[in-house]
């Protein structure tokens, strides 16, 4: 395999802990919160649960017409996924069986994202937002938006979910009613502050906007390369980190925000960055670029990384375990790798 440097993180060493081959682009992929199960839906549909203890990976099922997105269910070892079939399915990785299957509202589904407390479902397909108890009943349903659906996104405490259209931002607060944050753009990507101060979109024009959600009042980041898919907040919600380049720029949104702040420039990859996560609970940032070379990095305390590795193709997906030990990698070729820190 290319290149992998050891790298030492407070007497810990960066190693290889397991590689499968799910044999297709990796669309999504997730670690179930014991971290036990990583989840992986491929671009063709196909689901699979891989067995971190056993380094066993088994194929459960598929999305017929193809594969969108994959959340597990807090606290679970269920899971549900999303395709371009119409349908939502749930999952339980434990042994492989499908739980329960439900309509999407629409053939071309998006996303699914389980609330913090594992209590609502929410998903996207064409224009419809639907919520769903965890025993599969619908309680909320809206199509107003202007386009399909990019991304949606629930914001901290769970009270409400943000959906990313054409136009800006719908936020609904199921009870309550719902918001707008307009905007003239196509919004590709969103994401909410920890602290829910700020949701960010990532833009089709190249740019970044950024919404104060209490005012609405708004803002824009330009000059990107590309269009911007890479949006990761720090846990203090004090820093964003954007793609849209083959740089990291880390934006200073503490205090009165980054207006008038110039960004910090994280530069060691060649070529176009297509993952960005920050660990949930310390400090560390991973990148991806379509090279397929992974680095770590302390942003806050250095501008070099600390750990890089090359994989055989375009990095696809990124996800950290919730305890911050483990980073599964997701490749177009569809090869899974589990890397973490020893000692």
């Amino acid at each position: 395999m290319p290149g992998m440097r050891s790298a030492q993180r407070g007497g810990r060493q960066v190693i290889e802990h397991w590689q499968i081959d799910v044999e297709d682009y990796v669309q999504d992929l997730a670690w179930s919160s014991d971290g036990q199960f990583v989840a992986i839906i491929t671009v063709e549909g196909q689901v699979w649960v891989c067995h971190h203890a056993n380094q066993i990976a088994v194929h459960i099922g598929e999305h017929k017409g193809g594969g969108a997105s994959l959340s597990w269910r807090p606290g679970t070892t269920e899971f549900s996924t999303i395709g371009h079939d119409g349908f939502i399915r749930h999952w339980n990785a434990a042994n492989g069986s499908l739980l329960m299957q439900l309509e999407s509202g629409a053939s071309w589904g998006t996303r699914v994202v389980w609330k913090s407390n594992g209590q609502r479902l929410a998903s996207a397909a064409g224009k419809s937002l639907q919520l769903f108890t965890a025993e599969g009943k619908l309680v909320y349903e809206s199509s107003d938006h202007a386009s399909t659906i990019a991304d949606i996104a629930w914001n901290p405490d769970g009270s409400a979910i943000a959906v990313a259209a054409y136009f800006g931002v719908t936020l609904h607060i199921p009870g309550k009613g719902v918001r707008h944050y307009k905007w003239k753009g196509s919004s590709l990507i969103l994401a909410w502050s920890p602290t829910a101060k700020y949701l960010v979109t990532g833009e089709q024009d190249s740019s970044v906007h950024i919404w104060y959600v209490k005012t609405g009042k708004d803002s824009q980041m330009t000059g990107f390369a590309t269009k911007v898919l890479e949006l990761s907040w720090h846990r203090s919600g004090d820093y964003l980190a954007t793609g849209g380049s083959d740089s990291i720029i880390l934006w200073d949104c503490s205090g009165a925000g980054p207006e008038g702040r110039e960004p910090r420039m994280l530069e060691a990859h060649a070529t176009r960055l297509t993952q960005l996560t920050f660990q949930s609970k310390g400090d560390d940032i991973a990148s991806a670029d379509a090279d397929g070379i992974v680095m770590l990095w302390t942003p806050l305390k250095s501008s070099e990384p600390y750990f890089f590795r090359g994989f055989d193709s375009m990095i696809t997906r990124l996800a950290w375990s919730s305890d911050d030990q483990r980073l599964v990698v997701g490749e177009r070729d569809g090869k899974v790798t589990s890397i973490g820190f020893q000692g």
